[in-house]
């Protein structure tokens, strides 16, 4: 059903005024959007019930909770315990400092993103995911800067969405 509501222009363009504002009013989108409030409304518990929008949260910067320095780290099971490997990610889920978790293809087996105040802090983070799964190892990237970050994929198909860069 996601896919159907997603073919509607209004609800891609309801959609991408949200992630860019998840705040604004029932009455703000209907004017932006040039329908009735109630139309909104309807759309927006549509999308909502079929779970397109997943909720709505304040996005906190790292640097200004002081936890600036960001990783990736890639995290490898020694062995293949499917209950283990469950205990695991559901502990790494408890770790405030671990902003994203995702298992992945290839060698390794997650990939996590984590933050924290300076590079001895992700390695103290580090340290204590190795507690946590005692069969793991991890391998870490370090982010030196971020550009940008976006909120959430375009509800707009590909085609819609490209802009030509300027030479």
């Amino acid at each position: 059903m996601a896919k159907l509501l997603m073919e509607d222009d209004l609800n891609r363009r309801l959609v991408a005024l949200l992630q860019k504002d998840g705040r604004m009013s029932h009455a703000e989108l209907a004017e932006r959007l040039g329908v009735s409030r109630p139309t909104v409304i309807d759309r927006v518990k549509r999308l909502e019930a079929d779970g397109v929008l997943g909720g709505y949260a304040a996005r906190v910067s790292p640097a200004a909770v002081n936890k600036p320095t960001v990783a990736f780290v890639a995290v490898r099971y020694k062995d293949n315990n499917e209950a283990i490997e469950q205990r695991f990610i559901k502990a790494l889920e408890e770790e405030p400092d671990i902003l994203e978790a995702h298992t992945i293809a290839g060698d390794d087996a997650l990939l996590l993103k984590i933050v924290a105040d300076t590079p001895a802090g992700i390695a103290e983070r580090l340290r204590r995911i190795r507690v946590l799964g005692l069969m793991v190892t991890t391998r870490t990237t370090m982010v030196l800067e971020t550009h940008w970050e976006k909120a959430g994929p375009s509800p707009f198909p590909i085609e819609g969405a490209v802009k030509k860069v300027k030479k």
